[in-house]
């Protein structure tokens, strides 16, 4: 898992705190389970995001 400040932008942070605020008031499981499952999507697209631009940097300090 990658830190909240190192591969996330301001808007993604601040989607997953709405995401969790909005886990809260959820009124089934089934609520719980979807938030769940868009706050982990939103953190591996940064993930993905992060590794991808780590590659072409090295990439480019080989240049």
């Amino acid at each position: 898992m990658i830190n909240m400040s190192e591969g996330m932008t301001p808007e993604e942070v601040h989607l997953i705190d709405k995401l969790k605020m909005e886990m809260l008031n959820a009124v089934s499981l089934q609520d719980l389970q979807f938030y769940k499952k868009e706050i982990t999507r939103i953190k591996e697209q940064a993930a993905k995001r992060h590794r991808f631009l780590h590659k072409l940097t090295k990439r480019a300090e080989k240049l």
